[in-house]
């Protein structure tokens, strides 16, 4: 991967306890930023903290956060300010979802998606918003999907709303916090192998009707491949980029 100059920048990461967050962690420190990891699984987190931190000589927190409680993204962002003075990029990747039949969904897995995927990062953006908008500069990354943009035959009705929602939130808030340089935008991934995915990755009846058909490249993705897109999102080399859903699919949205 081309590293991009984020020498000393705060990066404030969610659902970074494994998977893609896992991979921006590394990424951002890899850059010579200093991250922040929130999830709930403080042990997960400690770890990663530790390895980026011993790896990349970079400061990495960890702070355990359920992000579908607002004071836990409220006192995410206050620490560190606290500690590491400002915030500089945040990247909104905490995501989960439930895969039902319509009938079958309840309002408490609808609003479980909701929180998670979709208001979690209407909180963490208003929070930082607060400490970007005095000091006129920041990035804004939402992690959405590709199934952001379209349905399958996969019953997860919640996700796929969230995920829509995410895509145009990005621009809502590009337009609204354009004029402090805020710069807002987001990335769609396609199916990568991790905790969420590598089910219906390795099962070869889901894959072969599902995944293989809309992935124009010939191979799948390898986790490591997402975090070039993080890092240039957040880097000057994207300074005139806002309101943008870049999509990382092996061109699945092609089809």
């Amino acid at each position: 991967m081309v590293k991009y100059n984020l020498e000393g920048k705060v990066v404030i990461i969610t659902g970074a306890s494994a998977g893609l967050g896992e991979q921006f962690a590394h990424a951002f420190a890899d850059s010579g930023a200093h991250v922040v990891l929130g999830a709930r699984r403080e042990d997960l987190l400690k770890k990663i903290a530790n390895d980026v931190s011993n790896k990349y000589g970079v400061k990495a927190l960890p702070i355990k956060t359920d992000v579908a409680v607002e004071s836990d993204v409220i006192n995410l962002v206050d620490t560190t300010v606290k500690e590491l003075g400002t915030v500089d990029v945040l990247v909104n990747n905490a995501g989960t979802y439930v895969v039902k039949p319509l009938i079958e969904q309840t309002l408490e897995d609808w609003n479980l998606v909701m929180n998670v995927n979709l208001t979690s990062s209407f909180v963490s953006s208003r929070e930082v918003a607060k400490v970007m908008i005095p000091k006129k500069s920041g990035s804004i990354i939402n992690i959405t999907s590709t199934f952001g943009f379209g349905a399958t035959e996969f019953t997860e009705v919640s996700y796929y709303a969230t995920k829509g929602g995410l895509v145009t939130m990005t621009k809502a808030l590009a337009v609204e916090l354009g004029k402090y340089n805020i710069r807002v935008n987001a990335i769609a991934p396609g199916f990568f192998p991790t905790a969420m995915s590598i089910g219906a990755m390795e099962d070869k009846k889901l894959s072969d009707k599902y995944i293989r058909p809309r992935t124009a490249l010939p191979m799948f993705a390898e986790n490591e491949w997402i975090r070039g897109a993080a890092c240039f999102l957040a880097s000057d080399d994207a300074r005139y980029i806002t309101g943008h859903t870049l999509a990382v699919d092996g061109g699945w949205l092609a089809y």
